[in-house]
């Protein structure tokens, strides 16, 4: 079968965007619609009256430090929760432990707490060789912006 071609169109073919380059400019496009508002005071997405500072956070700081751990091979396709890509689904998991070292996030990806070697508590494996390494740090520094004790505004 042949190609019909278009005579005001260039015969050079269509260069397409690799899963990288869409996932930064997606990320991009949502970081910039989330700081947009992000000094909104009545906004219902002022969580832990951070007046938003904590959604700002996660998408410039912890979402980037995800995608170059590789998190998002798994759990931005649909089928392993939670959604790292999405605001609301990780908070949740982060909100479960009372400090920014003791909470469901360290948790799995540093493989703290396994029941056994055998049985690791993120099938993923470690993700972070210590809580200091990246990803675990940019989590515990958005831990203290969402949940810390530090009054917001000074």
């Amino acid at each position: 079968m042949s190609r019909m071609k278009n005579p005001g169109i260039s015969a050079e073919p269509v260069r397409a965007f690799t899963t990288i380059q869409i996932l930064v400019g997606c990320l991009a496009f949502v970081f910039m619609s989330h700081s947009l508002h992000a000094e909104d005071k009545g906004s219902i997405d002022n969580a832990g009256n951070n007046f938003g500072k904590g959604r700002v956070f996660f998408y410039s700081n912890v979402l980037p430090r995800l995608a170059e751990d590789g998190c998002l091979k798994c759990h931005a396709r649909g089928y392993v929760r939670p959604d790292v890509t999405v605001y609301e689904e990780l908070i949740r998991r982060l909100a479960i432990g009372d400090s920014a070292v003791n909470n469901a996030v360290i948790y799995k990806i540093a493989n703290i707490r396994s029941i056994s070697p055998m049985i690791p508590n993120h099938p993923g494996g470690q993700r972070c060789s210590s809580i200091d390494a990246e990803p675990c740090k940019s989590i515990r520094q958005w831990w203290e912006i969402e949940f810390g004790q530090e009054e917001v505004g000074k």
